[in-house]
């Protein structure tokens, strides 16, 4: 690996009850058994990514290797604390629940696997990177996805539900998604909105479902709402599903595994380099399946290039 010395491990011991630290155990005998030289830290709580990849970009003289074993919320994190996106490279390995990043690019689910590539043949693009403005609230990044309405009341009930613990135990910690999303189709209240795109077309939303901003084609455990999107064409995708009875809403939900939701004409996907909703009413807002906090006006920009590394 070219600029070993640079590379920092940064380790979520609780990813997947648990799993963090397990993978941390093989990754450290193979990083020592090859002389790969690393600096390591352990998270100790919400927020700390951000706090510390910060610091450790800030003035880069030279490229920074970020190795992160944990989720895609730790990843987020990771994302919103870089400072100098040219010298800052991000790897991950399959560390979380969901792991919708590392499927998304391509990270072999064998952590064995996914280091040697790393190590020996290591492959690097330029990756898509967007940005919301909510409210009053600061300026987030993500880098999978951003949703509003339907996807983070799943995001935000899943982050609150003891079954999610219980599941990830017995490597099935997806199903959680599935059965909250169930639920949510029959319990949530929708909104009425307006969306603009590129801040020139008007979309008229009665009964917003949700609104997702893509840059990768999949989110939620590998949900396909955008299947064609290309996290390297500096363009953001976005599904929009609108005014449409639960019995509907329950089929396009099963028909989105099979990539066949949009035979809904309710149902729509769209390109953009930024939107904007605003919605009579607060929904919540998720950013790679964080809920940081519920808005009413969301604007989502495509907002730059990341160099990642697997």
């Amino acid at each position: 690996m070219q600029n070993g010395g640079n590379l920092v491990i940064l380790i979520n011991p609780s990813a997947s009850s648990g799993r963090g630290l397990r993978i941390w155990k093989k990754v450290k005998k193979e990083l020592d058994a090859r002389g790969v030289p690393y600096r390591k830290h352990v998270l100790k709580a919400p927020g700390e990514a951000t706090l510390l990849v910060r610091d450790l970009t800030k003035d880069l003289q030279e490229d920074c290797h970020l190795l992160v074993l944990g989720g895609d919320g730790t990843l987020n994190e990771v994302l919103n604390g870089i400072r100098d996106f040219k010298h800052t490279i991000l790897s991950c390995l399959q560390t979380g629940s969901g792991n919708d990043f590392a499927r998304n690019v391509g990270v072999e689910k064998d952590v064995k696997k996914a280091l040697d590539q790393l190590l020996d043949h290591p492959m690097e693009a330029a990756l898509d990177y967007g940005e919301i403005h909510a409210d009053d609230h600061p300026a987030r990044k993500f880098l999978i996805s951003c949703g509003c309405g339907y996807d983070a009341d799943i995001c935000e009930e899943v982050s609150r539900s003891k079954l999610k613990k219980v599941l990830n135990k017995v490597g099935l910690g997806k199903l959680v998604y599935v059965m909250i999303g169930v639920k949510q189709i029959f319990t949530r209240t929708d909104a009425n909105a307006r969306l603009y795109l590129d801040g020139k077309e008007e979309i008229n939303v009665p009964h917003l479902f949700f609104l997702v901003g893509m840059n990768h084609p999949k989110e939620g455990g590998g949900v396909p709402f955008c299947p064609d999107a290309d996290a390297t064409d500096g363009i953001m995708d976005l599904c929009l599903v609108r005014n449409m009875p639960k019995w509907k809403l329950m089929l396009g939900v099963i028909l989105v595994y099979f990539k066949k939701h949009l035979i809904f004409k309710n149902i729509t996907c769209h390109t953009c380099k930024t939107m904007r909703l605003v919605c009579d009413k607060p929904q919540w807002v998720h950013l790679d399946g964080e809920t940081p906090y519920q808005a009413k006006e969301v604007l989502w920009v495509s907002k730059g290039k990341l160099r990642f590394r697997k």
